[in-house]
């Protein structure tokens, strides 16, 4: 299923062909999609229900989609690289839902599309519209002027020094923010290295 979706999305990428008899060949050398259904339990016990009375249950009901996937480039029978990707979906659903398989579908679905489209970004990279926050008038050297000119590093293309101001705007104040910028920093550096390593423009 990954291996149809990444051949659909690749097709849709400009400049690429895709043919069975190809000098360039990807090998799917490990592809898991997991599914699983989760019950999470909740019990309120009143002040005056220790012996177990007037106990109340909430049930919810998630559907969990985890996934990956490890691709080999070889270009005529010889491996010339390495590339992997990860997928990761959760939904509610009510408990007894009489439509948990086509959600438990929809969400297989999902992580699959996720793995595609990662690979094919990491083989062909397409121009991408990003937004950044740009905080107003920070103090200089505090996380907030360091993020910033993280940004500024980014939007003219030195990504090194990008990763390199967002790691410490990441030791002056880690917050889930500073830590997701500094991981797409390093996301996008790996990518860049990878066009660059095989002769493609990023």
């Amino acid at each position: 299923m990954v291996a149809d979706a990444l051949a659909v999305e690749l097709s849709m990428r400009p400049g690429v062909r895709v043919m069975p008899d190809a000098r360039t060949r990807l090998l799917l050398n490990l592809c898991q999609v997991n599914l699983r259904t989760e019950v999470d339990i909740e019990q309120n016990y009143p002040l005056a229900g220790v012996d177990g009375s007037g106990v109340m249950d909430r049930r919810e009901q998630v559907i969990r989609g985890e996934g990956k996937a490890v691709l080999t480039i070889e270009l005529d029978g010889r491996p010339i690289d390495m590339v992997d990707s990860e997928g990761y979906r959760v939904r509610l659903i009510r408990e007894g839902d009489p439509a948990h398989l086509q959600r438990r579908s929809i969400v297989r679905d999902s992580v699959i599309r996720d793995l595609s489209e990662q690979l094919a970004q990491k083989i062909v990279p397409v121009p991408e519209i990003v937004r950044r926050r740009w905080y107003r008038n920070p103090e200089p050297g505090t996380a907030r002027g360091l993020h910033n000119l993280a940004v500024d590093a980014e939007r003219t293309g030195d990504l090194d020094e990008a990763v390199r101001l967002a790691q410490q705007a990441v030791d002056a104040a880690r917050t889930p923010r500073s830590v997701d910028y500094l991981e797409v920093l390093e996301q996008r550096k790996a990518s860049v290295e990878y066009a660059e390593r095989n002769g493609r423009s990023p």
